[in-house]
């Protein structure tokens, strides 16, 4: 079984390990007498993946749930309510965090693309994988931020509706939106580049599979089926992954057998010399969901959610059920009695899931879309699908399941807008999947920029 890939957690203080390049959060790079060794260069590609474990410690995926359907209403956070009720301004404090961080990771990648030339000792096949890892990065924070801070692709029929800043070059310079399909050309741009020069084998760090496993979640987004089958089938067929015989992904201690890229929080004595290094890259998710140390956490699930959760008829056959408890507040469990885990962003589950449901569409190769949905169900104990499913019965099952497995990854709310662009009719807490608060408002940072085009505020009802 591959290694799976992960962002490691880089720690506060300097390390003298071999297993570890460590850069000191905070501190960048730049001076040219600064960097003149390959040396000098990985450890500063390597800070660009410490402002992505930031990111996605739960910060992005927490955002992401509380613009769909999933969640109630916060408790008493008032950034978080601000993004659940869709009323963010460039004051809230979360959305211009996310926003700023993800720039800082973009800026560091392109400085590293940008000092080739001040290292004299570098080789030609580590040229081309810090390019195509530096590359990777500024994909992710690309993607992730026009998700979260434009309309979504399908939004407008040729994609010219106002993007994020597309940011390609080590500049702080004022730009303006790039349009979202310009942003997206640049993303698969990145991202092919990734997959064509990454290693399939790279650490810690990412690979070739990985930069694949975004490209299918972004042909999936774009509606093209055909594209989605063949990265999913890439991965799949490469016998890299299985899906974990432990339901809940989230796993502590262990490299997880499914996840093609993710994060890793982890308590190791062995990395200092006094023994007390611990490092937590799942500080949000475990803060704010977890039910079984705090009464009063600040995310539970909808009653809505559970609603249509018991409208399927599954009861408490389905394992998965175990993932909450309803009540008068109904408490999330998939992260109770976990205090350092492992974060998951892409990985096989969502990969099958995703295929099975291009295949319907496609209206093709139903016996492997049924295959991938059954192995998903077996898993949970849940009813299986008929093997005479047509496409109609394979596309339901596929997002049933996906939204299933995705509790609390903040991926669910990218299909019920794709769902949205495609001219289902889908609300989102009543209010319109593309309604103007769905967009995140701006920081404050582009609120001054002469000319800059704020998003519309004012929330969806």
């Amino acid at each position: 079984m591959k290694m799976t890939t992960f962002l490691l957690a880089i720690s506060l203080s300097l390390l003298s390990c071999d297993r570890l390049l460590v850069f000191e959060p905070g501190e960048v790079i730049l001076a040219e007498d600064a960097i003149s060794t390959t040396d000098d260069l990985q450890r500063l590609l390597v800070s660009t993946y410490d402002v992505l474990g930031n990111l996605y410690d739960g910060r992005v995926q927490i955002v992401n749930e509380l613009r769909g359907d999933n969640l109630a209403e916060p408790d008493n956070n008032n950034d978080y309510k601000a993004v659940y009720n869709r009323e963010t301004t460039f004051f809230t404090g979360i959305n211009g965090g996310i926003y700023t961080d993800f720039y800082y990771a973009i800026y560091r990648s392109n400085v590293v693309l940008g000092s080739f030339d001040l290292v004299e000792d570098i080789t030609p096949v580590n040229r081309t994988r810090i390019t195509a890892e530096a590359r990777f990065v500024r994909a992710v924070c690309h993607l992730g931020a026009v998700k979260m801070f434009a309309q979504p692709f399908g939004y407008t029929s040729d994609n010219s509706h106002l993007g994020i800043p597309l940011r390609l070059e080590a500049s702080q310079d004022p730009l303006p939106r790039a349009s979202v399909g310009e942003v997206y050309s640049a993303i698969i741009d990145d991202f092919n580049y990734a997959a064509e020069h990454l290693p399939s084998s790279n650490g810690a760090y990412a690979t070739s599979d990985a930069a694949n496993g975004y490209l299918a979640h972004m042909h999936f987004l774009m509606q093209d089926w055909m594209e989605t089958v063949s990265y999913c089938d890439a991965i799949i067929s490469s016998g890299h992954y299985a899906l974990d015989t432990d339901l809940n992904r989230f796993e502590s201690g262990i490299t997880n057998v499914e996840t093609i890229f993710g994060i890793q929080s982890f308590m190791d004595s062995d990395l200092l010399e006094d023994a007390t290094f611990v490092d937590f890259r799942c500080e949000s998710l475990r803060d704010n969901y977890r039910s079984d140390n705090n009464p009063t956490p600040q995310l539970t699930f909808s009653s809505d959610f559970i609603n249509w959760w018991n409208g399927l008829g599954e009861g408490s056959g389905d394992a998965r059920a175990e993932w909450f408890t309803s009540g008068e507040r109904n408490f999330c469990n998939r992260f109770n009695g976990l205090d350092v885990f492992n974060v998951p962003l892409i990985h096989l589950t969502g990969i099958m899931l995703i295929r099975a449901e291009a295949l319907s569409e496609l209206n093709e190769n139903f016996s492997s879309a049924i295959a991938d949905i059954n192995s998903i169900r077996s898993r949970a104990n849940a009813s299986l699908l008929s093997e005479s499913a047509d496409a109609t019965l394979i596309r339901n099952a596929a997002r049933i399941d996906y939204r299933k497995e995705t509790l609390c990854e903040g991926t669910w709310v990218d299909q019920l807008q794709r769902r949205g662009t495609m001219g289902e009719d889908i609300t989102i807490r009543g209010g319109s999947w593309d309604c103007p608060g769905m967009a995140l408002q701006f920081s404050n940072t582009e609120n001054t920029v002469s000319g800059f085009v704020l998003n519309p505020e004012g929330g969806c009802l």
